[in-house]
């Protein structure tokens, strides 16, 4: 796949590609299982694939009773992830079609870490925020969310129950809700120095219980 310099760029940053990863080693390691999918199905891509993955074992999560096979199911998926991710695979433009912009793969990567915990280390705190935690990134993933301004994490909210009640994604390390406009302006090298920051810190998840 080549990309122009006036492309915008792949990590779907917003950005022209010679403005953002131009300078950036990157290569993306072929999957057969994407090849597959897609001569099977022309209109497959990688963020339809993981949203209906992630939305179906959701749908599971809160109808079905916790057994073998769905914990052996959360389990591939989040190997799955993983994988990809590392691979470059889920990069917003790829060869195998839309994939992910930075702060939602980010969500991913806390997703699929947290779902190894819970139930291949057996972390048991992990394992009562599956059901939040999958509720939320099936919603947020389904509509999408951009980097203006950077996504640093979300706000869950649940009920006694452990259901997701409302979420909230929260921007640039603040409590400024993602979808408000911040004040003031960046320059551009500002902008640069927030969008690194923000892929290497992770997405920071925060759970709290609906006050009674």
């Amino acid at each position: 796949m080549k990309i122009g310099r006036n492309d915008p760029c792949y990590c779907g940053s917003g950005k022209k590609y010679k403005k953002c990863c131009i300078d950036k080693e990157f290569a993306v390691i072929d999957s057969v299982k994407f090849a597959s999918l897609q001569k099977a199905d022309p209109a497959f891509a990688p963020r339809i694939y993981y949203v209906d993955r992630i939305t179906g074992l959701n749908g599971r999560l809160r109808t079905e009773a916790r057994s073998e096979g769905l914990d052996a199911d959360l389990m591939a998926l989040a190997g799955d992830l993983l994988e990809d991710l590392e691979s470059g695979r889920l990069h917003a433009s790829t060869r195998y079609g839309e994939g992910f912009r930075p702060s939602e793969r980010r969500l991913l990567e806390e997703l699929a870490n947290r779902v190894w915990g819970g139930l291949i280390l057996g972390g048991f705190q992990e394992q009562d925020v599956l059901r939040p935690l999958l509720a939320f990134a099936a919603e947020a993933l389904t509509a999408g969310f951009g980097e203006t301004p950077p996504v640093s994490g979300a706000l869950l909210v649940t009920g006694e129950d452990g259901e997701l009640l409302r979420w909230e994604l929260t921007a640039g390390g603040a409590e400024t809700p993602a979808g408000v406009q911040a004040s003031g302006s960046q320059s551009e090298g500002q902008a640069d120095k927030a969008e690194a920051a923000g892929e290497s810190a992770g997405f920071e998840l925060v759970f709290e219980a609906e006050a009674e």
